[in-house]
């Protein structure tokens, strides 16, 4: 074997590379603010949107503190700005002064929001775990809000959950994001959804195909800012059991839309009997007198204002019966109900507070059964 001196030594490019200074690594530094404001967006994530209020519970409550002091500082809504992944800090916030309190009892301490910032304090009472994080892309999760003309849309639920249940449609696992477009449901966290709109594609800066959605919930919430791959990973999360609801084939053979299928669950209004509480003798004398009517949205607040409408004889009235109408008109099936008993009508004559006389025209001396019996006869017939 050759003998190396140190000159050889020194003179072999593997020495230099030996001896070649290696680069310093940046250490990166954990801020406990940053740790802290995480555990609120951590907790907002797991109760699906909801920030933490002024409960009784003490760590929600807790962290319910933490964020208002944040908001009320804006030096820490600019540091922790680049960490907001909820836009937690998008609303015009204002310093407030926190003026001293006199604890006199332990309601006075549970109810100072202050006690909670207090960590030394706290850690003695909670052991708060911390929640892993599933994705570190920004805009994960925004906020749910309930559902403005949410009646457009409850009709599609309707129709798809009777679907499922006969077996139309199937839920089955989530094959790939590319099939995320507007017309399809899907079941995120054991709630139906469906797939309103989806914006314009881009490639994020990840490198990805990505756009914002509008998502409907069957339980009357919309979310108009959930990005495409946030929406996916969520469906793919096996603690979110996220599945896709199958198509209906004339659907997807452009024969038929979910929604033309919906006209059958879309409310058009109510039919409702009500028996009047008037103490006028000239109307509480008829045993069987009551008013067939029509309500275009809710029976109650039709009805809200009785005492002082000539319609309903300028006296509350109690509602004996209701009927929803669905797939066709219900004035039109009031004014047939109407014909039906046009031989039960009351003549009757009401004076108004002017001195005018109204005669109402709704008020028919018939048993209620037989109101009854006439209109499931007629809604039947209208279905057949």
């Amino acid at each position: 074997m050759d003998k190396f001196n140190l000159e050889d030594i020194f003179s072999d490019p593997i020495f230099d590379e030996l001896i070649a200074e290696t680069p310093n690594k940046q250490v990166k530094r954990i801020d406990p603010e940053f740790e802290k404001f995480q555990e609120i967006i951590e907790w907002i994530k797991s109760h699906d949107g909801k920030e933490p209020e002024k409960s009784r519970n003490m760590t929600e409550r807790k962290l319910f503190s933490r964020l208002k002091g944040y908001r009320d500082k804006p030096e820490m809504i600019k540091k922790l700005a680049e960490i907001d992944e909820l836009n937690l800090f998008d609303s015009q916030n204002t310093v407030l002064e926190n003026p001293k309190k006199n604890l006199e009892s332990l309601d006075d301490i549970l109810n100072d929001d202050t006690f909670f910032e207090k960590k030394d304090k706290v850690d003695s009472l909670l052991d708060v775990s911390r929640y892993k994080r599933t994705i570190s892309a920004a805009d994960k999760y925004s906020v749910r809000k309930r559902a403005s003309h949410f009646e457009q849309y409850e009709p599609l639920f309707k129709l798809v959950q009777k679907e499922i249940a006969n077996g139309t449609r199937k839920i089955i696992p989530v094959d790939t994001e590319k099939n995320i477009i507007p017309g399809k449901f899907y079941v995120d966290n054991g709630i139906l959804l469906y797939v309103l709109s989806v914006g314009d594609y881009y490639i994020d800066k990840n490198g990805y195909r990505n756009a914002k959605l509008h998502l409907i919930y069957e339980n009357g919430t919309e979310n108009k800012g959930i990005l495409l791959r946030s929406f996916a990973s969520n469906l793919f999360d096996k603690a979110r059991h996220g599945r896709m609801v199958t198509e209906v084939m004339s659907d997807v053979m452009g024969e038929t839309t979910v929604e033309e299928r919906a006209t059958e669950y879309l409310t058009t209004g109510y039919i409702y009997v009500v028996r009047s509480l008037s103490s006028n003798p000239e109307v509480s004398k008829y045993q069987n007198l009551y008013k067939i009517g029509f309500a275009g949205g809710s029976v109650e607040k039709r009805i809200a204002n009785a005492e002082n409408e000539a319609t309903y004889l300028y006296a509350p009235v109690k509602v004996i019966a209701t009927w929803e109408v669905q797939n066709f008109s219900a004035q039109k099936l009031e004014t047939v109900i109407h014909h039906r008993f046009e031989d039960k009508q009351l003549q009757i004559s009401v004076p108004t507070a002017n001195g005018k006389i109204e005669n109402p025209k709704e008020w028919y001396l018939v048993p209620l059964a037989e109101i009854e019996t006439s209109i499931n006869e007629i809604i039947v017939k209208l279905n057949s």
